[in-house]
């Protein structure tokens, strides 16, 4: 397991907390209250487009030798935002294939209080189902990658769908247990966050990344000094640069590696 400098720091006092249907599959909120959250019916939403700023580092160009992956990137709250297909188009310049599912039908928000709602009322039974229709069309030697909320159908999958080659967990982190009783054999996997992101670092999301890799015989954690989330999505003021830059290196290297 390798981790960045600094800690986690509890959640203070009125820092926004995910939505219930979220925190459901963490534990976070009684178990009578779980089905209600994870079985929503799809609401109509107000839909807001995202400012763009794009990534600027470019990646190495595909090498003929290596062997390309087929990738399945679940976006976040905030929907197929410019940034989530920006960072996906980083994984196409080295040469893999890579399908970006929209969850929400087109619906993009710009805050937690435009999102968060919509999440709400969507379901996680919603999302997971969406999530599924995609992979259902898709090899099963698949990568998962996930960004926040896109966490829960990638980590499902990869545990639950036959085939996985890895799983990619990007600024959060279920519990192992949640999906299956046991992370299955030969999946690779990582995680990335913020050290003090009050969604990762706050929520049991770092908890539940530690006691995954110390599981698990090919996985890591990487940790990174901020406090950002959503930090690799490159139209957002949350976007960290430099740190997306060591989650696309690292991530490119367990590609290359799994051959």
């Amino acid at each position: 397991m390798r981790q960045g400098p600094g800690g986690p720091e509890p959640v203070r006092a009125g820092a926004p907390t995910r939505p219930a249907v979220v925190r459901a599959h963490w534990g976070q909120v009684p178990a009578a209250e779980r089905s209600r959250h994870l079985t929503r019916a799809v609401p109509k939403a107000r839909s807001t487009a995202c400012p763009h700023r794009p990534a600027r580092t470019a990646e190495p160009a595909a090498d003929p030798e290596v062997p390309m992956a087929q990738i399945l990137l679940f976006h976040h709250a905030y929907g197929l935002t410019d940034g989530i297909l920006a960072l996906a188009e980083r994984f196409r310049a080295a040469g893999h294939t890579v399908h970006t599912p929209d969850l929400f039908e087109g619906r993009r928000f710009s805050s937690d209080d435009e999102a968060f709602p919509y999440v709400e009322a969507l379901g996680g039974g919603i999302v997971m189902e969406r999530g599924d229709d995609a992979a259902a069309a898709l090899p099963f030697d698949l990568v998962y990658i996930g960004v926040s909320l896109g966490v829960m159908p990638a980590q499902r999958l990869a545990q639950t769908r036959p085939g996985a080659r890895a799983a990619i967990l990007l600024e959060a982190c279920v519990p192992r247990t949640v999906f299956a009783d046991e992370w299955p054999a030969g999946v690779a996997v990582q995680v990335h966050g913020h050290d003090k992101d009050p969604f990762f670092a706050g929520e049991g999301d770092l908890e539940s990344a530690r006691e995954l890799v110390s599981s698990v015989e090919d996985a890591d954690l990487f940790l990174y000094p901020g406090d950002r989330h959503r930090f690799t999505d490159s139209s957002l003021d949350s976007y960290d640069e430099q740190a997306t830059d060591l989650v696309v290196q690292r991530a490119l290297g367990l590609l290359a590696r799994l051959g």
